[in-house]
């Protein structure tokens, strides 16, 4: 099963959704998940860069700089050093792919959707890469926190 089960890019000051995957799970506990991460897109901007939030068997993790905030649902399973270097990943993709101006000047949702497939590279990146290429990652970024 995967770790990393939906992503998505909304603006920080108003929760504006420019991109999310397209794969959706149908379990009551992803749905109520999916309600939950709505709700606290639209109010990023009070609170620090970078959270998680647990929930039964599934885990909200959000990460933002400047005027983005990416975000991911993942199961319990899914460590946060892992679930926090995807959604850096996701955000350093989006920042590459447009700049400032079109994310200040977006006025409706999803309207950056194209970034749909890069979500969907990076998503599958980090469900399937090797058990042992993850590990060591991980090692490392936990070491950089230590130091």
């Amino acid at each position: 099963m995967s770790m990393i089960l939906f992503a998505c890019v909304v603006r920080v000051r108003d929760g504006l959704p420019f991109s999310a995957s397209t794969d959706f799970y149908h379990t009551q506990d992803f749905l109520e998940c999916r309600r939950r991460l709505k709700t606290l897109a639209s109010r990023l901007a009070q609170y620090p860069g970078r959270g998680s939030a647990q929930g039964c068997d599934l885990s909200i993790h959000v990460s933002s700089s400047g005027d983005v905030a990416c975000m991911a649902i993942c199961s319990r399973q899914c460590p946060a050093a892992m679930a926090f270097c995807f959604l850096e990943t996701l955000w350093w993709e989006f920042t590459a792919s447009y700049d400032t101006t079109c994310i200040g000047l977006a006025s409706r949702p999803y309207a950056f959707l194209e970034f749909d497939s890069i979500i969907q590279k990076v998503k599958w990146h980090f469900n399937y890469v090797s058990s042992t290429q993850m590990k060591s990652s991980l090692e490392k970024i936990q070491e950089e926190r230590i130091l």
